[in-house]
Formats: C-alpha cells, structure tokens, sequence
C-alpha cells in the first residue's frame, strides 16, 4: 500500500535529511511566512486571545469546478441551477487551482476537495487529484454526502490507500434528497438518520483496520430552523463516536444557490445555545461554552471549540475545551505555543518524522514538555476527576478511558444582502475560506452570492463547448 509523506523519494540519504531538517526547523520558514501574512490582514480589534487566524492556521482553501454536478437534490445547496449540466475541469485545471491556494496557505495548509459531489467524478482523476495536492504539501479534505461509499464499498479504501486520503467530511442532514437506501431517503428528522450515522461509524472503523490507515472524518451537517431543536442530539451522538468523528462542522443555511425561498434561518447564539445543551462537558467550563469559543477571522463567521472528549467506561463521553479562558494553565501552555511553534502541524508526519520533530521542539522549549504540558495535563485530569485523578490517569493509559480529540464549528455563510451591508464586507475583508478561480482568491461567500459560480460554471461549459468544436 502507497504511503505518503513528506518527501518524494524514499532513499535512506533523504529520509535522513528530511528528519534532521525537521529537527532544526519544527516550524517551516514558509509557514511562519503565511501566517505572518494572514495576521497582517486582521484588524487589530480582531487580535484577541482566542483568535486562532494568523496566530496557528492560515484559513482554508476550496477547490471549485472539480465536479459541479451532484446527485442530491438538497433543500439548503449553494451550487446554481446549471450545476448538474456543467462539465467537470481537467485534471490540470484542478491542480493549477491548488498551486494558487498553496501559495496562500503555506506548507500544509488546509483544502476542501468539495463543488458538487466529487465522488461522481472518474475516481482515478480523483486519486490524481488527491496525490498531487499532497505532493505540494497540502491537507486536502473530501467534502461528500456518503452516498458513494455506501453504493461503492471498496471506493474509500482506494481513496485512502492509492490516493493518500486522510481526511473526510460527511455530510448528513434533513436537508438532504437522494438517498438510495429508502429508509433515509425522505428523513423527516435527524433522529431518522441516527442509524445511518452509525452505519458511516462503523464503515470508518473497519476501513481503518482494512487499510491500515488513519482516516480523520469530519460530520458536516446544514442547520434550519427545522432540525435546530435535534442539534443537541446530533452533538452527543459524535461526542460518544468521537473515535470517528473527530469534529462537527455545523452550517447554518444561507439565502443562497439553489437553497430553498423560506427556509428557515438561524442566528449564531441560538445555534450555540443548542450545541452546549447537547456538549457533555466536564464541570468546571459547564455553561461557558461561548467563553472557550475560538474565531477565525472575523467574530460572526466561524467560532469553534477544541479540546478532548474522555469516555470512562459505558458514561457519556466528557469533553474538556482547552482555550485561554479554560484555566490559568492552558492560558500558559497556549500562550508558548503560539509564540514559539504556530503553525506547526503533526497531520503529515510518519512516526519517525513526528519524533523528529517533537525532538526539535523539545530542544528548543524544554519548559513547555517539562513543566507546562504536564501541568496543564494534571490540571485537565483534576477536572475531569477531583477526587480521584490519579485513577483516571491510569485507566487512561490503560486503554479503559479513550482519549479523542474533538471540536466542533459552525460557519456562518452571507447571502446577497448580508454580504452587500458594511457588516458583510467588514466580514469580506477579514474571510478565511478562499476559493482559486482564474488564479486569483475569492471569498466563498462572494463566490456564492454574487453570481462568481455562475459565470465561472459558464466558462467551463464555453471552454468544453468549444474544445468539441476543435476536436470536430
């Protein structure tokens, strides 16, 4: 099986080469580059403790034309009515995309392979797709409804083991048409698609043995005023699947593409006030939820929490945010991250690599592995368990209380006259989720609601129209 890192070459002179430069530089230059640039751009009203945007992560990039069409016919959907009639790009198309958005993102930045659905496109151009955006050192993240793997059970495997995927958002919602297994086809309410959930459970922890491969999914789910009240229930579903689904990317519908007139709208406080009554979370941040919230960019487009779900025996899992309003130590342990190693990333490491570059950590900041880290290790253990954090230390290490890394978002998207308000192009000006078109970058907002999808899915339909023409 294909194993991909971050070097081409497998000669023992270049692993050596690439782990001692690892050693010296756990932060790459070019990193530090983009996030330099991303700070510049926020303004400094925005650059407060909890912002993550220039201080960790260079934002996220999304491709675009690599498959307009799409099987479903959800209620909630940004593509355009021409959609499902325009051509996929080339392969070459795709790729120039992703050269443009490494640039941005730097070394390891985040991708969203997403458009319509991508798992409708000939799978060896996707696996093409997939190994070049890894070859340029970036994350590439393939946004999909499920559905293909379901029809295709050997799909993700080939994904993961030719391609180099490892990692996947599922979308699955009540907005959603098109399934073809009919018991979840017309789902009336996220409860309806609690046993389809678990079934994508499953399917990930058996193709995890199968591969032998980490996949890192993601469950993407489009929120209305019809399935808010549920949104509890969606969230203590992954906190207790948290081995799988690692995040919870929750998108409120926007007025936009093909969403449907009417639908309802929500606004981000009763969106957040639904995720913490269904967050199972340790007693001493129970009810602050909003003050260990993160933002990137701007306040009103995307917030998020980190930290760790702990599941001690058949108890719901507990989930300890770790931010600078979570404890003193955390404050500390964050605070040394991100003044001497932002932007570092383990995701594309192998072991050797992984050790390579914790040892140049470790050389350069012995406090933060001697003092601090176990500090705010204690001070997480204590948390969680008063009385006995000893115990729990020690089942921890046993394997009897897994330990899983877990977040949860929510991205907010603008439709037309949000966008054209001087909140709205305050928020244009600060947005962390940019899309490639014609070599340039792009807001996903001024993508969807300004008509950019529209005219770039009509030159796409020129350009093969008229390559025909050529061929004939």
């Amino acid at each position: 099986m294909a194993r991909f890192g971050t070097t081409s070459s497998h000669s023992p002179k270049l692993r050596l080469h690439n782990l001692w430069r690892l050693f010296r530089a756990p932060v790459p230059a070019d990193a530090q580059a983009a996030l330099d640039m991303a700070w510049a751009k926020i303004d400094p009203k925005f650059r407060t403790a909890n912002q993550m945007f220039g201080r960790h992560e260079e934002g996220c990039g999304a491709t675009i034309g690599v498959m307009p069409r799409c099987d479903f016919a959800c209620r909630g959907c940004y593509l355009n009515d021409t959609a499902n009639t325009t051509p996929a790009l080339p392969v070459a198309a795709v790729t120039a995309q992703l050269d443009v958005l490494r640039e941005h993102l730097g070394p390891w930045g985040n991708v969203q392979l997403t458009d319509g659905e991508v798992t409708l496109r000939d799978t060896d151009e996707v696996i093409e797709i997939l190994r070049y955006a890894r070859q340029i050192e970036l994350i590439p993240m393939l946004m999909t409804h499920g559905d293909s793997f379901l029809r295709d059970p050997g799909l993700l495997a080939r994904l993961i083991t030719e391609g180099g995927l490892e990692e996947v958002s599922l979308h699955i919602d009540t907005t959603q048409r098109g399934r073809r297994d009919k018991n979840f086809k017309y789902a009336d309410t996220e409860a309806d698609l609690m046993p389809l959930r678990a079934r994508f459970a499953d399917m990930v922890r058996h193709v995890r043995k199968q591969t032998g491969h980490t996949l890192r999914v993601a469950s993407t789910v489009t929120v209305t005023a019809d399935n808010l009240p549920e949104v509890a229930d969606i969230i203590r579903f992954a906190q207790n699947n948290a081995d799988v689904f690692r995040m919870v990317a929750l998108l409120p519908v926007a007025p936009v593409g093909r969403t449907e007139d009417g639908i309802g709208q929500i606004d981000a406080s009763t969106l957040w006030n639904e995720i913490e009554r269904g967050l199972h979370i340790e007693a001493s941040n129970a009810g602050r939820v909003a003050e260990n919230q993160w933002l990137m960019g701007h306040p009103d487009c995307s917030r998020f929490v980190i930290g760790a779900t702990i599941r001690d025996g058949d108890a719901p899992g507990k989930f300890v945010p770790v931010s600078p309003e979570s404890s003193p130590a955390d404050r500390v342990l964050l605070d040394t991250i991100f003044e001497n190693f932002a932007g570092t990333t383990f995701r594309p490491d192998r072991p050797a690599e992984a050790f390579a570059r914790l040892a140049g950590m470790f050389v350069r900041k012995p406090g933060l592995f001697l003092w601090q880290l176990p500090r705010a290790a204690w001070g997480w253990l204590k948390r969680l368990s008063p009385e006995h954090p000893i115990t729990l230390a020690a089942r921890i290490l046993c394997g009897r209380a897994p330990v899983h890394r877990f977040a949860i978002t929510a991205h907010h998207f603008m439709g037309p006259e949000e966008l054209a308000s001087p909140i709205g192009q305050e928020r244009l000006a600060h947005c962390v989720f940019q899309v490639a078109i014609n070599g340039k970058l792009h807001s996903m907002c001024e993508v969807n609601a300004t008509g950019l999808r529209e005219n770039f899915y009509a030159s796409i339909a020129r350009d093969a129209h008229n390559t025909l023409d050529s061929a004939a």
